[in-house]
């Protein structure tokens, strides 16, 4: 009798999340499919109506820190459902195609806006939101996507596409751990070294714009990575966008890293110079 009982609050519950869902949202026709999947695999398509924005996640219970900061108390542009289905899409692949395959296919046109962007140097705009919006989502789960996009940044030799790809899907093969470290080091203690600036800028200005599109409990590893390179390049927001990593997520080590280094004076040898 009582699992009956807790079997018609559960439908109840379901019925009241499907109506609350089905206010906002509309049922598309096409079909979508996960990223180099067959058409056997496809997923039906959600369109955000226009019927009214979900709720969104609110600033207000952050501090106000020392400075000013564009993306500081942004609403996050889009919902924060439609980003939270993107999570679990790419979720799903990593659990049918394997972490490494999954996260090839899922960051692959991705990584290829990027690393064209920070070639041209930013004067090609991202296309498309949404593949921004594939990097973030991909940082939230997978934290070699993030050391991929500090070490094409930073690198003195900039990385092809496939090095780029390979870095964010293998971290664990050696040869590709050795490699980013290899880069990592010879970027910070060559004292001959120069940053990029154009890729700099670039890479920079992909990472504000994905922080504007994404809701607060997606920005950790993206204003992370922002405080990591803007410290390599002596920008003086630094301070206050790693303080903003650290404070959304007080285990953030590469935002702590950043903090650290700033307060004991540390840069990379070319700002030294």
């Amino acid at each position: 009798m009582e699992d009956d009982e807790d079997a018609r609050i559960q439908r109840q519950i379901n019925g009241m999340l499907f109506d609350a869902l089905m206010e906002c949202w509309e049922w598309a026709e096409e079909w979508e499919p996960l990223p180099g999947m067959d058409a056997s695999r496809w997923y039906a398509r959600y369109r955000y109506s226009y019927r009214g924005r979900l709720p969104l996640r609110q600033w207000d219970d952050l501090p106000e820190p020392e400075g000013s900061w564009k993306v500081w108390k942004s609403a996050g542009l889009m919902p924060e459902a439609w980003v939270d289905f993107q999570n679990a899409r790419y979720r799903r692949l990593r659990h049918e195609e394997g972490v490494v395959r999954g996260t090839r296919l899922w960051v692959e046109q991705a990584l290829e806006m990027w690393w064209r962007n920070q070639r041209d140097g930013g004067s090609h705009l991202p296309a498309d939101d949404r593949l921004l919006l594939r990097l973030a989502v991909g940082m939230k789960q997978n934290i070699a996507i993030r050391d991929a996009l500090i070490v094409s940044a930073v690198s003195i030799t900039p990385l092809d596409w496939e090095t780029l790809l390979r870095f964010a899907s293998e971290p664990s093969c050696p040869g590709n751990a050795s490699a980013m470290g290899g880069l990592l080091t010879e970027a910070f203690d060559e004292p001959k070294a120069v940053p990029r600036v154009g890729c700099m800028r670039a890479s920079v200005a992909m990472l504000e714009r994905m922080a504007e599109l994404v809701p607060v409990s997606y920005r950790v590893n993206i204003l992370a990575c922002m405080a990591y390179l803007m410290w390599w390049v002596d920008d003086p927001r630094t301070d206050i966008v790693a303080r903003i990593a650290r404070h959304l997520d007080p285990t953030c080590t590469l935002a702590g890293i950043v903090i650290d280094a700033l307060g004991n004076g540390v840069k990379p040898e070319w700002c030294l110079r």
